[in-house]
């Protein structure tokens, strides 16, 4: 019956340990209640780690920081008290400090302290950690050992149940953290989100201060994104890692494949600066891994050494796990994504190539689909002019008309020209750093250019910049190296067929138009000329004494005659007249825009400057002209018209020109 009493004495200081919430909290009721149970000056609480014997002094009463920082030896009474399990006195504290300084000498009698009374903590025999009372007067007896013991036995029971009870909602936060992340990643892809949400739930699980995320290609040993959040902002961020896969922590982890803890900065051998350079006494490195693959590394940063137990990290592993499945899902989705985009863009430039050679229209649709697609800042085809040795741009998505008109020389001007040199591939990540670069549209941080070959020829370049730094994927570079082939043929497929259209439109002999391109061109001014309710003519233009010229000196001086006699009649008319060889030693012409007077004058002037040069036998013109719409409306009944009225001028011995009807000017 005699223990009652202590039992209600007692009482009211256990009360307030099982009324915390918070491990904080017990520790700060548990030196506070103490000394006003032990009627004692100050305490100091030592705790042992869940999983280690190292203690740790968590929480103090009545005794200064100072004091805290140079109790080395109250430390190893502590740590002596846990492993005997027993309770001791150290009735002088003073004469145990003399020989280690004069400071804590001085501090202890600055505290006021006398003596020590050391008590375990102690739970189904194992000693958790112990508190140590301070008296200010000597003692030489200690009699309150009982209550003393019995008040630390409920103080542990109390740190136990708050650990268990810790612990719990620790997995709690981990459970949930995973559902979330689960949830994020079925019902859609907003990647940051799920960034927030797991470096969040990791944060939290283990009260860390901070966290990291980096993103790897484990294959090719690259990091690819890098993701920081820090508890005291609530945020998550994007930043530019520059981690060393191969060195320190992460290569450990790497190397390992598994969780690495550093418990003390400090004396970690293998830390890299990198690995320092967050100040953090403690660091846990977890890999996120999938499929057999690492697809990144997680770390969390504590201000406090030994911050993480096996417990913590078991949990943060199994977090990291589906956080990785949920990464590498997002990931191959984004890939289908933009295999999708690559697809459609490869098929888009393969039709192009079958459905239109025209040159300009063909450029234009590819550029512009190229940074549609990948967002880039511009993209440009820039064609090289073989006898000056010099890039000129033909098509570009934003370049001024000062840029297109540019001059870049091959192996001396910008990045362009350094791959026109070297018929070879060129990546810049970062311009501001590169010799090559000659500084163009303004915001570009990176570039990549290549050159536009047909079989060895190089024919141009294919230019794309970026708005950041090292704004090119590895898979957007195959891509585009994909394409400046097609391009290539695209280009050069369209330049013979402008050759060839050329050809198909151009009389061989003379460069002027041929009778084919005579139908075109009449066709469209028979529509313009009937829109607009204007006029033309056709002039039938035929060489007399051409035969005689001929059967004399032979077909090849005939050819070089109808070439010079091109050439005058074509230097008569105006650039907006039509000239052509129709057949033989026959031309058609067409004035657009034009009434006989004007007709007549422009006839006159050719058939006498043509009768003016001093060719033996003498060649002269006999011209017939037909006007639309007085003579005829259709393209046919306009051409024989000016036929027929050529004929008749032959008929009448040539040199001279004959109207389908006589113009009042001409006589």
């Amino acid at each position: 019956m005699h223990r009652i009493p202590v039992y209600d004495g007692i009482l009211k200081y256990v009360k307030p340990l099982y009324e915390a919430k918070k491990p904080k909290h017990i520790y700060d009721s548990i030196t506070r209640n103490i000394c006003a149970l032990l009627k004692a000056d100050a305490s100091l609480l030592f705790v042992c780690g869940e999983h280690t014997k190292k203690l740790r002094a968590v929480s103090a009463h009545n005794l200064s920081k100072s004091y805290q920082n140079h109790a080395d030896e109250d430390m190893k009474i502590a740590h002596h008290v846990c492993e005997n399990k027993k309770l001791k006195v150290v009735k002088d504290v003073r004469q145990l400090y003399r020989k280690t300084g004069k400071t804590v000498v001085h501090l202890l009698k600055a505290q006021r302290i006398a003596s020590i009374v050391s008590v375990p903590m102690l739970i189904d025999g194992k000693s958790i950690g112990a508190v140590n009372i301070y008296y200010s007067s000597p003692i030489q007896r200690f009699d309150k050992k009982e209550i003393a013991g019995l008040y630390m036995k409920m103080a542990a029971l109390a740190i136990a149940h708050a650990r268990a009870a810790s612990e719990l909602l620790d997995k709690k936060k981990i459970i949930k953290g995973i559902r979330d992340i689960g949830e994020l990643s079925t019902s859609s892809f907003a990647f940051d989100e799920m960034m927030q949400t797991l470096l969040t739930a990791a944060v939290n699980a283990v009260k860390a201060d901070s966290a990291r995320l980096v993103l790897i290609d484990d294959e090719n040993l690259a990091e690819v994104d890098a993701f920081e959040y820090q508890r005291s902002s609530n945020k998550t961020k994007i930043y530019r890692s520059t981690e060393r896969l191969d060195d320190g922590l992460s290569g450990q982890i790497l190397r390992k494949r598994k969780a690495v803890v550093v418990s003390d900065t400090g004396t970690y051998t293998e830390a890299t600066l990198k690995d320092l350079e967050k100040r953090s006494l403690s660091i846990a490195g977890i890999p996120l891994a999938a499929r057999g693959k690492i697809v990144g590394i997680l770390f969390l940063h504590s201000n406090m050494t030994g911050a993480f137990t096996k417990p913590e990290i078991d949990n943060l592993t199994v977090l990291a796990n589906h956080a990785a499945v949920a990464i590498d899902n997002f990931a191959l989705n984004k890939k289908v994504k933009r295999e999708a985009k690559e697809t459609a863009l490869l098929y888009e430039v393969s039709q192009s190539l079958i459905s239109t050679l025209d040159f300009d229209q063909l450029l234009n649709n590819i550029l512009q689909r190229l940074k549609e697609t990948f967002n880039f800042l511009n993209v440009s085809v820039l064609l090289i002019d073989e006898e000056k040795r010099v890039l000129y741009t033909h098509s570009s998505i934003v370049y001024s008309r000062e840029d297109r008109d540019r001059r870049l020389k091959i192996g001396k001007d910008g990045i362009t020209g350094h791959v026109a040199d070297t018929k070879q591939m060129y990546y810049c990540p970062d311009v501001t750093k590169d010799d090559y670069y000659v500084a163009g549209i303004e915001n570009t941080q990176s570039e990549v250019c290549f050159p536009l070959l047909t079989g060895d020829r190089l024919i141009g370049v294919l230019d794309v910049e970026s708005s950041e730094k090292d704004g090119f994927s590895q898979d957007a570079i195959l891509l585009l190296s994909s394409l400046s082939a097609q391009i290539a043929i695209a280009i050069d497929n369209a330049r013979l067929y402008a050759e060839t259209k050329k050809l198909s439109l151009t009389d061989a002999l003379t460069g002027l138009s041929n009778r084919r391109s005579y139908e075109l061109f009449a066709d469209a001014e028979i529509r313009r000329a009937e829109r607009y309710r204007r006029t033309f003519v056709v002039m039938m233009i035929d060489f007399d004494n051409f035969k005689n010229y001929n059967d004399k000196y032979g077909h090849s001086s005939g050819d070089i005659v109808l070439q010079k006699l091109s050439k005058i009649m074509k230097e008569i008319i105006r650039d907006v007249d039509f000239l052509c060889r129709y057949g033989g030693d026959e031309f058609v012409s067409i004035l657009p825009e034009t009434d006989a007077s004007f007709a007549l004058d422009v006839a006159e002037r050719m058939r006498k400057k043509i009768a003016a040069q001093r060719i033996q036998p003498k060649i002269t013109l006999s011209i017939g002209i037909a006007s639309f719409p007085h003579d005829a409306r259709e393209k046919s009944k306009l051409i024989d018209l000016a036929d027929q009225a050529c004929y008749e001028a032959k008929q009448r011995g040539g040199n001279r020109v004959i109207f389908t009807f006589k113009p009042k000017e001409a006589k």
